[in-house]
Formats: C-alpha cells, structure tokens, sequence
C-alpha cells in the first residue's frame, strides 16, 4: 500500500496517508467484525454445548438414581425371596411333623383295630364253638 502514497515536497502526501490510514482502519473494523461474529458464534456453540453436557449430566445422574433404586429394589426382593423359602421350608418341617404325628395315630389306631379284629375273631370261634357243642348236644 506505500506504493499509492505519493511523496511530495515536504515528505508523504497527507491526503495519501490519510486515505491510507482510513482503509487500514476500515480493513481492520471489518476483520473485528469478522472476528467478533466468530467469537459470538463459538460463544454460541460453547453455550449449546454447555447445556447438552448439563442435561447429559442430569441423565446420568437420573440413570444412576434409577439404577441405585433398581439395586435396592433387587435386594429387597433377594432377602424377601430368602425369608419366603426359609418360611416354607419351616413351614414344611411343621407339616410333615403333624402328617408324622398323624401317621403315628392312624398307625395306632390300626393296630388297636387289628387287635379288636382278632379278639372278636376269637369270640367269634368261641360262639361258634359253643353253638356247635350247643348243637351237638341237643341231637
């Protein structure tokens, strides 16, 4: 650009320099501008950016709660499960005690009735014995 200012007697023309410097002042407000719009806009992005790292960070924190409670939720359910079949298995040992006790009555009772049995099939051949000896004693 010192190409288009001329010399004059006294040195550089002043209308040149003046002319220069405007153009210089002009060139560097429009690449001010330019650099101002690029900044605003990477401020922009910045801020988008920002906010997606926020929510991405508020779902993970949801996604951790949620998994904390599924945790906790499992858990609970694992000790239930264990107290259920710890209930049953007492529950099934109470049972099978009671059938045990009732076998052992039944088993009592059938013995009783079989010693009844017997004595009744011996008062049975003793009746028939004394009906026959009746029998036999009448012809």
């Amino acid at each position: 650009m010192e190409d288009n200012i001329s010399k004059g007697l006294f040195g550089l023309n002043r209308k040149d320099v003046e002319n220069y410097i405007a153009d210089m002042k002009k060139d560097y407000e429009n690449e001010l501008k330019k650099q101002n719009q690029e900044l605003l806009s990477m401020k922009n992005e910045n801020a988008k950016l920002n906010e997606r790292i926020n929510q991405l960070l508020s779902e993970k924190r949801e996604i951790d709660e949620a998994k904390k409670n599924i945790s906790d939720v499992l858990f609970k359910a694992e000790q239930q499960a264990k107290q259920i079949i710890e209930d049953a298995k007492s529950k099934a040992i109470e049972e099978r005690q009671e059938i045990d006790t009732l076998i052992e009555a039944e088993k009592e009772k059938l013995i009783d009735a079989k010693i009844e049995l017997a004595m009744l099939k011996d008062k049975a051949k003793d009746i028939m014995a004394k009906f026959t000896e009746d029998i036999t004693n009448l012809q």
